[in-house]
């Protein structure tokens, strides 16, 4: 497949048609049409439903067209970082994990952009699938997570990690009344997870029976959760604001310790831009 090609048909979708594309593009609608027949053919399927006033994706219009952003955004950065990498401008894409550990990262970030006016950085936040999966794809440089990993994949620098296990509770919840709970006390309740797919072997492994009644990916949708009366949210102390005066919600931390790791990682089998090697300079000199 032709980048420019597929430029042409993301175009055509933001648009939502060929003529308002060809407009945008500066090509001839008889010559966007033709490209994106070829591009069908190459494919040997339809991307689009034809005879709607707007474009209509297929279901195979669908999934490239997600499929194209990702790429695109992917030779975006590639250039971008390789025309930066001699003076020190371009972009740095970074999964994070939600956690308040993130300082030395933040203070290296603030380094980092004050001296190089010209670079920007990403956060993207996630659990660990999601922040790895990007990681391995190319779209992240950086992937920031929690807990254990493949050492055989990934390159890492260790983080301290200070942040503290417990569990986001209604006002008022019986857990608020124990001195220094524990896990297996939470246990008894229905209870809120995140998505990551480890969270189970790390965190309950060895534990009894207990309910699993939703998951989440980020704090924010669980927490609406949780003051509906849902369930209570297995997370990381600091995430979710609660000491506030009309906060609706409590952190209770368990009495157990977090012996949970904290990293950075990058894959071992790809080369760094001279940006990305800059931030984690920045990093180590603020973990010594």
């Amino acid at each position: 497949m032709d980048i420019r090609v597929l430029n042409y048909f993301v175009t055509i979708v933001q648009t939502k048609s060929i003529s308002n594309a060809a407009q945008a593009l500066h090509v001839t609608q008889p010559t966007l049409s033709r490209q994106i027949k070829e591009l069908e053919e190459e494919l040997g399927t339809v991307l689009f439903h034809r005879g709607s006033r707007e474009i209509q994706l297929t279901d195979d219009g669908q999934y490239l067209y997600n499929r194209a952003i990702e790429i695109l955004s992917l030779v975006d950065k590639t250039a971008s970082s390789i025309r930066g990498s001699e003076n020190l401008a371009g972009d740095i894409y970074i999964g994070a994990a939600e956690t308040q550990s993130l300082d030395i990262v933040a203070r290296a970030v603030k380094k980092l952009t004050v001296s190089y006016p010209n670079i920007r950085i990403h956060i993207r936040s996630g659990n660990a699938d999601d922040v790895l999966e990007r990681l391995n794809r190319g779209v992240y440089d950086l992937a920031i997570t929690i807990g254990p990993y493949d050492i055989k994949k990934y390159n890492h620098l260790s983080l301290p990690n200070r942040d503290r296990w417990g569990v986001l509770v209604p006002k008022n919840h019986p857990l608020t009344k124990y001195k220094q709970p524990s896990l297996a006390d939470a246990l008894a309740y229905p209870l809120i997870v995140s998505a990551q797919t480890t969270i189970d072997e790390s965190l309950l492994a060895g534990f009894g029976d207990y309910r699993i009644v939703a998951t989440y990916n980020l704090l924010y949708n669980a927490s609406i959760l949780v003051k509906e009366g849902v369930g209570i949210a297995l997370t990381l102390d600091g995430i979710i604001e609660t000491d506030f005066k009309d906060s609706k919600l409590d952190f209770v931390p368990f009495a157990e310790d977090n012996l949970d790791s904290l990293q950075i990682l990058w894959k071992k089998q790809s080369s760094q831009s001279g940006l990305t090697k800059k931030f984690l300079e920045l990093v180590r000199e603020e973990l010594k």
